[in-house]
């Protein structure tokens, strides 16, 4: 992380992971139901602000996530998260003319970790303390949820990192942080997915039973065996039609007795849970190696933590 600089608030935005996603139905206004939990990791971008005299919003990107297809422009949700903070700040009479925004990316992008959703988050909490409106918890909420499903996610939830979502992913239902310590293996293809094309895909793909049953928001407490067998994501079917080039890493896992891991999201990502962070690393290095002799192009496989916290702003 970029060291600190006068004047600038940093807010952490971490990843997730989906524990448990089933996919309802699609509504009348053509997002799909959802019932999922989500598990912010510690793999974080850093979002910084800092108030300017000149009207409106800029961005800087760095990183070594800062991949051709994050958008440099308002098109990119932080943008869109500090214009809606800038006007809160305004309505309150406080606030600058316009916000400097810097953002090192860590997160992969269409990876099924939430990234860009997280970072709007970051994003508004960074204003809104730059700007002295960060109680101001209901504006925030509405303003995320029309940005994105897991917008809200990363703010309410920022005090534990754990929740029930429902909806379209925008009622969040906070739970407490997980007390017992998982290790998450993160292996993210070359290949992204976008989430509308595996939307698309699911109204195609015949569907696993959404077993809403299997949803244990406590399985996380109860260790690895009890985590993995709680895993569950209706979205996988679809994104491995959606990007056939899945079905790859989807083989190898199932080959190297990986057969626990699940997509993270809509993906590209898959993840598997791990009691013991040995058992973690050796199972991504396992990986590493069988990607380069498979030729199956990666970004990475990663040993993370739960974080236990969402948005949240550096000291």
């Amino acid at each position: 992380m970029s060291a600190p600089t006068a004047g600038w608030v940093r807010a952490l935005a971490p990843a997730k992971i989906n524990p448990f996603l089933a996919v309802l139905g699609k509504r009348a206004d053509g997002f799909h139901e959802l019932d999922t939990t989500l598990a912010a990791i510690g793999l974080c971008d850093v979002v910084g602000a800092r108030a300017s005299d000149a009207p409106g919003v800029t961005l800087s990107l760095s990183g070594p996530a800062a991949s051709a297809d994050v958008p440099r422009d308002e098109r990119n949700l932080v943008v869109r998260a500090a214009r809606g903070a800038l006007e809160l700040a305004a309505s309150l009479g406080r606030g600058a003319l316009g916000v400097e925004l810097s953002l090192e990316k860590h997160v992969p992008s269409q990876a099924g970790l939430g990234g860009g959703s997280s970072d709007a988050a970051a994003a508004w909490l960074a204003c809104a303390t730059l700007f002295g409106c960060a109680d101001q918890d209901e504006p925030a909420r509405r303003a995320l949820a029309a940005l994105g499903s897991d917008c809200v996610f990363f703010w309410a939830a920022r005090d534990t990192g754990y929740a029930r979502c429902r909806g379209r992913g925008e009622l969040v239902e906070a739970l407490p942080r997980p007390q017992r310590e998982l290790w998450v293996v993160i292996a993210t293809p070359v290949q992204g997915a976008s989430t509308a094309d595996v939307y698309r895909a699911f109204s195609r793909c015949p569907r696993d039973p959404d077993d809403v049953s299997r949803r244990r928001t406590e399985a996380l407490e109860l260790g690895e065996a009890a985590a993995r067998a709680a895993c569950f994501n209706g979205l996988e079917r679809a994104a491995l039609s959606a990007v056939p080039d899945l079905a790859l890493w989807r083989r190898m896992l199932d080959e190297l007795a990986c057969s626990h891991f699940r997509l993270a999201g809509s993906g590209s990502s898959f993840f598997g849970l791990f009691d013991e962070r040995s058992a973690a690393v050796a199972t991504a290095e396992r990986l590493t190696r069988e990607c380069s002799q498979r030729s199956l192009a990666s970004r990475g496989v990663r040993v993370v933590p739960f974080a236990g916290h969402g948005a949240r702003i550096v000291p």
